[in-house]
């Protein structure tokens, strides 16, 4: 392309884009900090971090919490003097050595689950933090090794006060908006190849194919976000350390690794060329903004409360589709179910915070039921909101679902009736249609996990946390 057809071709994106009146895709550059086996796989993070510096981009490097031991114990002043300008996330602590997050997570007892994460967990960012020079609380993203989608590490990383998850790839892609809360944390999933996105490290298998390029970034352009990752080692080793060292079958003993194997240099020059051409590309298309997570928790808005008044629109958009609402505000499912609550319990509204989900497929009524509001009002007055949902809720002597209970709440303080019927209905709400690749999505047999690793409780209580799903 000739620099003239170039300045012509960004003009005719730039009307493009004023004529649509559309707003610009936030773009994200995370950073998967994870390889502690060799020295030299440090040697790529100052690489990228440096070039990101001087094109003005500030850059996530989500970190392992051993990773950040090894740096100070291999005195690389130079890897945290080049981190300096970006922001910091966690990796959890030892990311796929044995047992990862996900096996230490996948039991019944939510609360033991949840211990044995935050012992990992704060041990982690304490380590980040030491050897970065910044404060706990400054670490804004939390991401998971490999497919680890552990629901307990997602609730918990929220009452740590990391606000945004990194990852995840289709799972928390809803094919519209990009990203999307889940579990009180804001989800930005990432954009890899082959699932309508592009995978940084796609330039060392594809090197710079413009088509391709194009063909993706006129794709991304329609979602209000997009995530763009890597792991900056790949940048200098041929193979990431897991397949020969704590795959499940080849579980090497602590302190016996093997490094994985390098990148030819030359090799490794080209990919950074094409890295930069792919951050210049971006900058230079009016259609994409690039950002960072700091800049969009600065730009989040205090969130509206429910009150009475908000029922009927509420209650409409609700029966149309058990997901989350959009109008007159971004509210979940599980919001939803708290204003019902408090509001019966006769408090004027719901400020949105905290919300959760379900440990169990919630069950409701199986023919038309008729409840007193009363007996309404007296289960509300003892529920405990801070806490998972029930499955099932006692009203007046009869079993109905939380969405019965829901559904039942606003129709009373809608109509002022004292007597409301209840009809067989879902209580969960359609994953398929909301979260297409939560549907029958498992872990079982995939990734490095141990043999012993089953996925009895983590894929289906994951997707039984859909109550917490909003969009910003």
């Amino acid at each position: 392309m000739t620099v003239k057809s170039g300045v012509f071709l960004a003009a005719a994106l730039v009307c493009a884009a004023l004529n649509a009146g559309a707003a610009q895709t936030k773009a994200l550059f995370f950073f998967d900090t994870e390889e502690y086996t060799d020295p030299r796989s440090s040697d790529a993070i100052v690489s990228i971090a440096n070039m990101l510096h001087e094109e003005g981009v500030r850059g996530h490097f989500a970190f392992v919490g051993y990773l950040a031991k090894k740096l100070v114990d291999w005195r690389r002043i130079d890897v945290l003097d080049a981190l300096k300008p970006h922001l910091i996330g966690s990796q959890t602590l030892y990311h796929s050595l044995h047992p990862n997050i996900n096996e230490k997570t996948d039991i019944a007892d939510f609360d033991e689950a949840y211990r044995r994460a935050a012992a990992d967990e704060w041990l982690s960012t304490g380590m980040i933090a030491a050897a970065l020079g910044r404060e706990a609380n400054e670490l804004v993203c939390a991401v998971m090794p490999g497919p680890s989608h552990s629901y307990v590490a997602f609730y918990l990383y929220a009452d740590m006060g990391i606000p945004f998850f990194g990852g995840c790839g289709p799972v928390f892609r809803d094919g519209r908006h990009g990203e999307v809360w889940y579990c009180n944390q804001r989800h930005l999933p990432y954009s890899a190849e082959g699932n309508d996105g592009i995978h940084l490290e796609s330039f060392f298998w594809k090197g710079w194919d413009e088509k391709w390029l194009d063909k993706k970034l006129d794709a991304i352009a329609k979602l209000d976000t997009v995530t763009f990752y890597m792991h900056p080692h790949m940048a200098v080793k041929a193979q990431h350390p897991d397949g020969f060292n704590w795959d499940g079958r080849n579980m090497t003993p602590y302190g016996k690794w093997v490094a994985p194997p390098d990148r030819d240099p030359l090799d490794t020059a080209q990919y950074y060329v094409n890295l930069r051409r792919f951050v210049r590309k971006l900058k230079a298309d009016p259609r994409f903004e690039i950002t960072d997570c700091s800049r969009l928790l600065a730009s989040q808005k205090p969130r509206k409360p429910i009150t009475r008044a908000d029922i009927p629109l509420i209650r409409a958009a609700l029966e149309k589709r058990l997901g989350p609402v959009e109008e007159p505000a971004s509210w979940s499912v599980a919001d939803c179910f708290q204003a019902a609550v408090r509001l019966l319990r006769g408090e004027k509204e719901y400020i949105p915070g905290k919300v959760y989900g379900f440990l169990d497929h919630p069950a409701g009524v199986e023919k038309a039921t008729a409840v007193e509001v009363a007996a309404l009002e007296k289960a509300a007055a003892k529920m405990d909101l801070g806490r998972f949902l029930p499955t099932s809720l006692d009203v007046g002597g009869t079993a109905v679902g939380p969405a019965d209970f829901m559904f039942a709440a606003f129709a009373a303080m809608e109509t002022g009736a004292r007597e409301v019927t209840v009809t067989p209905r879902d209580q969960l709400g359609d994953v398929k249609a909301l979260m297409p690749g939560l549907d029958g999505y498992t872990t079982k047999g995939k990734w490095k996990y141990m043999p012993s690793y089953e996925d009895r409780y983590l894929s289906d209580r994951l997707r039984w946390q859909l109550w917490t799903l909003r969009y910003e």
